[in-house]
C-alpha cells in the first residue's frame, strides 16, 4: 500500500498483502485490508496519517469488503458465514460493542454507506445480483432498481449515485458501467466496458481506470449540476476520449482512493523470496 502526496510516494504497508485503501472524509486516516499470514483472510487496518500510528480495527474478523461511515464511527463489512455465504455486518470503530449481523437470509455483500447512514449493497436473488438499500440496523430493506448488476463499485460522496457494472447493450459490449440514481429514477452509462470508477472524498473529481487497456488512472472533473463527469452519449467506449480530453488529468498509477488528484492511495506488488539451506539425509 502506497500514498502519494505533495512530498512524493510513501510506503504504508511493507509485509503481507494490502488492498482496498479508503481515505476518511477529512483525509487524515487511511483504511485498508491486509492479510499477513498470521490470521485467516483479510483484516481491517487504519493508519493515522498525522501521527503515523497504525492499528487493526477489528482483530479476528476476516472481511471481503467494507465501508466506513462519513463520521468515522461505524464500519460495514461483508463476511463469510458458516455456510460459506457472504453476509453483512456493522460494528463501531471504537470497538465498544461487538459486530452485529444485519443481513437477511440472502447472500449480500459490497456495502457502501450513504451520507444519511443508510447502506447500499449487492444481494443475490434467483441467481442474479440486484442493488438494495437499508438502514444500518438491517431494517427498511428495499430494492433500488429492477436492473440486474454484476458488481458495485462506488457511491458518490453526496449519496446521489451508485456505480455498478451491469449487462451491456449488445454482443460487442457485454458489460457496461453505469451510475444508478439512489432514488431509482434513472441510470447513466459511464463506460461501454468494465471500468473502475470512484470519486475523491470532496466529490470534485472521479477516477477512471480500464484495467485491460492501460495502467493509468484518469481524473475527470465532476459537473456540479449532475454530480457526474462529462462523458460521451452512451458512455466512454475508447481510451482516446480520456487521452485527448483537455480537462482530464492522467495519473500513472491505479488510483484506489483519493482526496484530490495530488493526494491518492494505490497498491504496488512487490515479491520477496528467501533462500534456505536444508541438509539432506
Amino acid at each position: 500500500m502506497w500514498l502519494y502526496d505533495k512530498e512524493g510516494d510513501h510506503q504504508i504497508s511493507s509485509e503481507g498483502n494490502a488492498t482496498a485503501p479508503s481515505f476518511s472524509l477529512d483525509g487524515n486516516s487511511l483504511y485498508y485490508l491486509m492479510a499477513n499470514g498470521q490470521t485467516p483472510g483479510y483484516e481491517l487496518w487504519v493508519k493515522d496519517l498525522k501521527d503515523e500510528r497504525t492499528e487493526r480495527l477489528l482483530p479476528g474478523y476476516s472481511m471481503g469488503g467494507y465501508s466506513i461511515s462519513r463520521d468515522g464511527k461505524e464500519v460495514a463489512f461483508a463476511m463469510n458465514d458458516q455456510s460459506g455465504h457472504n453476509s453483512l455486518w456493522v460494528a463501531p470503530t471504537n470497538r465498544r460493542s461487538s459486530p452485529m449481523r444485519i443481513s437477511s437470509t440472502a447472500i449480500e455483500d459490497s456495502p457502501f454507506f450513504l451520507p444519511d447512514g443508510d447502506l447500499v449493497f449487492r444481494a443475490v436473488e434467483g441467481g442474479s445480483n440486484s442493488l438494495y438499500r437499508m438502514k444500518s440496523d438491517g431494517s427498511g430493506r428495499r430494492k433500488i432498481t429492477p436492473d440486474h448488476i454484476f458488481d458495485v463499485l462506488a457511491v458518490s460522496p453526496e449519496g446521489r449515485w451508485i456505480v455498478a457494472a451491469s449487462p451491456g447493450p449488445d454482443r460487442e459490449h457485454t458489460v457496461a458501467t453505469k451510475a444508478f440514481a439512489v432514488d431509482g429514477s434513472k441510470a447513466v452509462t459511464l463506460c461501454l466496458d468494465y471500468c473502475f470508477f470512484t470519486w475523491d472524498t470532496a466529490g470534485k473529481f472521479v477516477y477512471v481506470y480500464f484495467w485491460q487497456l492501460h495502467e493509468s488512472s484518469y481524473a475527470l472533473p465532476v459537473l456540479h449540476d449532475s454530480g457526474l463527469p462529462k462523458v460521451p452519449p452512451g458512455g466512454i467506449a475508447r481510451m482516446e476520449y480520456l487521452e485527448n480530453a483537455k480537462t482530464v488529468t492522467a495519473i500513472h498509477q491505479i488510483v484506489s482512493s483519493a482526496v484530490s488528484p495530488s493526494i491518492y492511495a494505490y497498491t504496488r506488488e512487490n515479491t520477496r523470496r528467501n533462500l534456505y539451506r536444508i541438509p539432506l539425509p
